[in-house]
């Protein structure tokens, strides 16, 4: 019988394997429930008519599935995979990459510590886990903005869990762009309009990148760790370069690219 402990609930949608694949449906393990094995239907294959159930789904694919049913005393678990959509499917295994991730670094944690998994998660994970709601968004916090997200912790584990999430966690990164017009009737307007520019760039404190768009219009790209933070910053960055390009007796102009 199953172990009720260890088992999703209806509705869930979880990370699977693909262990079998007979012509009438799939045998699958359920990764984050420590392989407990479960079966998906030919029929919850694929939202359309499944010839050759070999062109849908192959061993040892990874994929994300619907729990449909739970049948105790019968040992199943019934999965769907038609009722997942494919965003769902790329969200929930990239969580489920994140999770596999996270926890191989706190694992590789403890070996430096010498000390065991269970101590070094009750110690990490557990306390960051109270402000976010994983621990990957932790991790991502920590990559960057340093100790003032390790207070939570034990002081013995601070300096470790920085350079592990330094060295080992990317920071998102947010792009925002504005298309900049420049023109200028006066002898040296090419130079006003590269002065403008290079102030533009000096003006940033987040990347920068300017792109020449043909007849007199620039792109200006700004991307930094937040939206927030990248529009703030080609505000600024606009609007300098705007006010000294009219200065400079020129026109100018700003219009923002949704990407």
């Amino acid at each position: 019988m199953l172990d009720s402990s260890e088992l999703p609930e209806l509705g869930d949608v979880v990370v699977v394997k693909v262990k079998r694949v007979l012509d009438y449906g799939v045998f699958v393990d359920l990764l984050e429930f420590d392989n407990q094995q479960g079966f998906i239907h030919i029929s919850e294959i694929a939202s359309r008519w499944v010839k050759n159930i070999r062109n849908h789904v192959k061993e040892n694919q990874v994929r994300a599935a619907k729990v449909l049913s739970i049948k105790r005393d019968k040992n199943q678990i019934d999965l769907s995979l038609t009722k997942v959509s494919s965003g769902l499917q790329r969200a929930t295994i990239d969580d489920w990459k994140k999770t596999k991730r996270t926890q191989k670094l706190v694992e590789l944690m403890a070996q430096k510590k010498k000390t065991s998994f269970e101590v070094a998660w009750k110690e990490i994970a557990e306390p960051l886990l109270q402000k976010f709601d994983s621990l990957y968004e932790a991790f991502q916090e920590v990559s960057l903005k340093g100790k003032s997200a390790v207070q939570s912790i034990s002081p013995q584990w601070q300096e470790l869990v920085l350079e592990t999430c330094k060295t080992s966690i990317e920071v998102p990164q947010k792009t925002v762009e504005v298309e900049l017009s420049l023109s200028s009737m006066a002898s040296n307007g090419v130079e006003q309009i590269k002065k403008v520019l290079q102030e533009a760039k000096n003006g940033s404190k987040e990347k920068i990148e300017i792109f020449y768009a043909g007849a007199g219009k620039y792109s200006v790209r700004i991307t930094a760790p937040t939206f927030k933070e990248a529009e703030k910053d080609l505000d600024i960055v606009t609007e300098k370069a705007v006010q000294t390009m009219i200065a400079l007796g020129g026109k100018a102009d700003s219009k923002r690219i949704e990407r």
